[in-house]
């Protein structure tokens, strides 16, 4: 994504300050019991809430276009139509009918914490999409039974101030995901998104973990998913681990593990050059196959393509799905 950092952040997206929108109140549980001295009897007891119920991964694949709106070089989500729509139906029948054993979800990754290389009224050099915004993709998801990925980037914004800001999406819709890139985080406010590299540690990123996984039984909400993008390599194994020109995650080893929260890793390297194929393959082997059989502490691979940068590369669904373990998070970009 650095390769085109620059048109990522387009003037006219505006810092949005505030959660200007009230939830839809919650039905209350049903009482366990009914009038006993009315009808004489005890009803059926109310079934404990499953989380598994309803959740996404490993039953389905899912298939998303990215964006940022009004940004269409970010990707094709840019902006809501049924032309839009049509594309990511089209593209995700290519892999239901590859891959007949795992029904294809559809989904939007909107970037909706934005990284921005000036450090705006907050000094996070980053700013929030417009409730009003936020609310016509999730109006679009429901009315076409998508997903909906809220991809933060954070800048220097404090990760738990920002989740917090979000938090009510994933707590009141079932079908709304989140997603994190690493590449633009900087919570020890040593870098700037676009100009310097990022340097993550499993403790900035294992409370949104924790966090994300007391959501189910909360809020009684199926199980969420978790993409991490990646974008560069680890640092275990490194004499510097904390070397951002090496390393994107200090201690990947050390994230958590929690059966409640579906951690998908998911290779984010931009290709469009001779040899992009191997290398991405490659990445995919050590950041996804590789670290998963060392460290027990995700359970999906994820993978990223590029329509527009990769044109002339882009691979087949075919050779996607030949990965090993085949991705359960494909997006598309331009």
């Amino acid at each position: 994504m650095g390769l085109f950092f620059g048109l990522l952040l387009l003037p006219m997206l505006v810092a949005g300050t505030a959660l200007a929108w009230q939830l839809v109140a919650r039905q209350q549980r049903p009482s366990a019991l009914l009038n006993e001295e009315r009808l004489g009897e005890r009803a059926e007891p109310i079934q404990p809430f499953d989380p598994n119920q309803g959740a996404i991964l490993p039953r389905y694949r899912v298939v998303a276009f990215y964006g940022i709106p009004g940004a269409p070089a970010t990707g094709p989500a840019y902006q809501l139509s049924t032309q839009m729509l049509a594309r990511l139906q089209a593209q995700g029948a290519v892999y239901a009918r590859l891959d007949p054993t795992h029904p294809v979800k559809l989904a939007i990754d909107l970037v909706a914490s934005v990284p921005d290389r000036y450090p705006g009224p907050e000094q996070t050099y980053s700013h929030h999409l417009d409730p009003t915004t936020i609310e016509a993709y999730i109006r679009f998801c429901q009315q076409h039974n998508l997903l909906l990925f809220l991809d933060l980037s954070f800048g220097q914004a404090p990760v738990m101030q920002e989740l917090r800001f979000f938090l009510p999406y994933l707590e009141h819709y079932s079908f709304v995901e989140l997603a994190i890139d690493p590449e633009w985080m900087f919570p020890r406010h040593n870098g700037i998104p676009g100009v310097n590299l990022s340097n993550v540690r499993a403790s900035d990123l294992n409370p949104v973990i924790e966090t994300l996984a007391a959501l189910p039984m909360q809020y009684h909400v199926p199980r969420k998913i978790l993409v991490i993008h990646q974008y560069r390599g680890d640092g275990d194994g490194l004499k510097n681990p904390y070397d951002a020109s090496m390393a994107e995650f200090a201690d990947k080893r050390n994230l958590l593990y929690d059966p409640r929260v579906d951690v998908v890793i998911h290779v984010d390297s931009v290709g469009g050059y001779r040899g992009d194929q191997q290398d991405k393959i490659r990445q995919y082997r050590m950041w996804v196959e590789e670290d998963m059989q060392k460290y027990h502490n995700f359970r999906y691979g994820g993978f990223k393509l590029f329509y527009h940068i990769e044109a002339r590369t882009l691979m087949t669904p075919a050779q996607v799905l030949a990965l090993q373990p085949p991705p359960m998070v494909i997006s598309y970009g331009n």
